[in-house]
């Protein structure tokens, strides 16, 4: 009789225990090899960014394409051909006697084919003065803001390359695994136009058309263009093929208006959002119809996406998390490519035009808290050109400022409906929101716990608490592992009537301090802090406690920089460093991170616990720290313990403190410490595993090399897989 559990499908939810053991060895193995190929790939691509992050390196690349052309030009003159490079197919006889040529035989194209001109490309001497003065900006200001795949640092256009490649064997292919769908899926593609470049719209309608998934309308409502050239191409296209459908609105009344009228003239069960300048990929639609075929409870459904410049070469991608509803708030990464249930959409009322600029945010805040997060599916796949250009928000914020107001005004607006005390602030005009939860009337005990062994800064940490905090109801126990300097007894003399010593001479096992402390401690939200960081913002413990209350979240972590003001922590992605890594570190304290993580309030596998506050029931839940993990990694366990509950571990860029990190318990690098250290990252990737190997907070197309967010080479998952191979 077979085993039961091989009857069980894998879970979605990430969690090891749904697995056999033969299963996860095989991932950890996996993972292993994965790591070992990895490594080397992104030691030279961390080489490649060092020399194309320099200022000069535009510079260095135009002139590189000048000698590339006046190279092509000369042998146009001369005509001579160019040194041997791909084989190029045979021409084909102009006459029937006329022979084909015999292999080997000299098979260069004519010259006039060998370097085609784009058909929206301007005149080369024009392209090349727009580059010279591209680069001459670029080494004034620096790479800062990018713009011109074609002559800045641009990884991905390559990367884009090797691993993304659509050829006629991936068509096959995808075309035979739709041969096998269980599912009758429908698509109702819809579209609002407004005076659009012709060019662009007749790219984003064509994009549509040549989708390998053949099974959709495409319903384009024009609202009003002035530009008759606008219906003249929408009319065109309806004649060309019968599955577009053009509504000719009498008068403007916005996006949201427009885009409606279109949802009205629906028929199919999933409505797609598609600006009217952008472009979907041949597979966009392929891969929505596999993950609904896969996981046919699924409400909405969004992708990665990237940018195309004007001459479409594609540039700065967005892999995405999983479903955040916390990052949300701050920004609509969902954003594009996003497909709803038309029945959930017309339930909801549609697109709202007092949101106009933002209609597609506030939509999907409905949406999320109508339906259960397990029916909100993220595809890890760029299915989805977002057009650059001077005109859209895309490039600029200040394209259009009043869409950044909307946006938090539907942030608002989502709050007031959950009844959520808060208020909402926009982040540096970048279109972000930020969310400044407010405390109950009566806020909760806190006990902050703070572990140490004549700590070098312990002093400039409790004054710090006690003098800067302005959180009305706290009280500091020092857990003090046998110190012995004179200073330090002096110092607990001085604050003997503010904070509580508890005395505990156990070998230094930081699990074990905190569990036994833990009936000392007279609070209901336990905050962690270690004795080497040092508060910076008097409302630091307030976000960190106003965040912690809010319904589903079981732990907050916080904002650490080091000393000289660069990012140490701002929360942890699982994968990195054969284990984990902290967001953002050694970037600066302005950076805003990876598409705003930094900067925004989300959720993550695990912060680290040199800041962390937890709910006292949670802590006593979940057993505490795990005291077999003495000093490493105890954090991460604790984290991942506290998701298994199916409670949220977030974080909050609003708590920021200063972090010297472990300078009194000294390095893990060499000897016993370091024997010790291993054991217990072992320890953790055994139970974690599968977590470790696929954190939902971070995107497999980005590397397990360190928690920056760069390209992995190679993903750790591909378009082309579809579960038939």
């Amino acid at each position: 009789m077979p085993d039961q559990s091989s009857r069980e499908p894998v879970s979605a939810t990430h969690q090891a225990h749904t697995l056999r053991s033969n299963e996860v060895t095989v991932l950890r193995e996996t993972l292993k090899v994965y790591e070992i190929e990895a490594n080397g790939t992104e030691m030279v691509m961390a080489q490649m960014r060092g020399i194309t992050d320099s200022r000069f390196y535009p510079l260095v690349l135009l002139f590189l394409k000048t000698m590339n052309f006046v190279e092509i030009r000369l042998r146009q003159l001369l005509r001579r051909p160019a040194p041997s490079g791909p084989v190029t197919p045979p021409r084909v006889p102009a006459r029937p006697d006329e022979p084909v040529a015999a292999v080997g035989q000299d098979l260069t194209l004519p010259v006039e084919l060998e370097d085609p001109t784009p058909v929206h490309a301007p005149p080369r001497y024009e392209r090349a003065l727009r580059h010279l003065l591209h680069a001459l900006k670029v080494i004034v200001r620096g790479n800062s803001r990018r713009t011109s795949p074609r002559l800045e640092a641009n990884p991905y256009y390559n990367w884009n390359a090797i691993y993304r490649q659509m050829n006629d064997g991936v068509r096959t292919h995808l075309r035979r695994r739709m041969e096998l769908f269980t599912h009758d899926t429908k698509f109702s593609i819809v579209m609002a136009t407004y005076n659009t470049r012709p060019e662009f719209l007749r790219e984003a309608i064509d994009s549509v058309l040549n989708q390998l998934y053949p099974h959709f309308e495409l319903i384009i409502a024009d609202d009003h263009s002035p530009n008759s050239d606008v219906r003249d191409i929408l009319r065109e296209y309806a004649d060309l093929d019968s599955r577009v459908t053009i509504i000719e609105r009498e008068e403007n009344g916005g996006i949201s208006a427009a885009t409606n009228d279109a949802i009205a003239a629906a028929r199919y069960e999933w409505l797609v959002f598609l600006d009217h300048d952008d472009t979907l990929v041949e597979h966009a639609l392929f891969q929505v119809a596999l993950e609904i075929e896969e996981h046919p409870q699924v409400a909405l459904l969004y992708s990665d996406e990237d940018k195309i410049n004007e001459v479409d070469e594609p540039f700065m991608p967005y892999f995405k998390s999983d479903f955040d509803p916390l990052l949300l708030l701050g920004q609509n990464y969902v954003c594009h490519l996003t497909t709803v249930r038309r029945e959930l959409v017309e339930e909801l009322g549609r697109l709202r035009s007092e949101f106009d600029g933002a209609q597609d945010w506030d939509l999907v805040l409905r949406v999320s808290e109508r339906v259960d997060r397990s029916q909100i599916v993220h595809i890890p796949h760029v299915l989805y050109h977002w057009r650059s250009h001077s005109e859209s928000t895309s490039q600029s914020s200040d394209a259009k400022p009043w869409a950044l107001h909307a946006g938090r005004r539907a942030v608002v607006d989502a709050l007031a409906r959950r009844g959520v005390d808060a208020e909402v602030r926009e982040v540096d005009n970048t279109g972000f929101a930020q969310v400044v939860y407010h405390l109950p009337e009566n806020p909760p005990l806190v006990t902050i716990m703070i572990p140490t062994r004549d700590g070098r800064y312990l002093g400039d940490c409790l004054h710090s608490v006690l003098e800067k905090t302005t959180y009305p109801n706290f009280e500091i126990l020092v857990i003090d592992n046998g110190s012995e300097k004179p200073l330090t007894k002096a110092l607990f003399n001085i604050l003997n009537d503010r904070i509580t010593v508890r005395r505990d001479d156990i070998p230094f096992n930081y699990s074990a301090l905190h569990n036994r402390a833990l009936d000392d401690c007279r609070g209901d939200v336990l905050v962690m802090l270690n004795d080497d960081t040092t508060i910076t913002e008097g409302e630091w413990l307030t976000h960190l406690v106003a965040q912690l209350l809010q319904p589903g979240v079981g732990a907050v972590g916080a904002r650490l920089l080091y000393p000289d003001g660069r990012i140490q922590h701002a929360g942890v992605v699982l994968g990195p460093n054969g284990l984990a890594g902290h967001v953002g570190q050694f970037h600066d304290a302005r950076d805003k991170g990876y598409f705003g993580r930094i900067a925004l309030a989300s959720e993550f596998q695990a912060v680290t616990a040199a800041c962390l506050a937890v709910r006292r029931e949670t802590f006593e839940k979940v057993g505490g720290l795990d005291e077999t993990l003495k000093v490493a990694f105890n954090d991460i366990d604790f984290c991942l313990k506290i998701q298994a509950t199916g409670l949220k571990v977030t974080y909050t860029p609003l708590a920021t403190l200063i972090h010297h990190e472990s300078v009194s318990r000294g390095s893990d690098q060499h000897g016993e410490k370091y024997q010790r250290f291993i054991g217990e990252l072992v320890t953790v990737r055994d139970r974690w595993g599968f977590e470790i190997a696929r954190d939902p907070y971070y995107n497999p197309n980005l590397s397990f090399h360190h928690g920056l967010f760069h390209l992995a080479y190679p993903p750790r998952v591909t378009p082309w897989y579809t579960g038939i191979e």
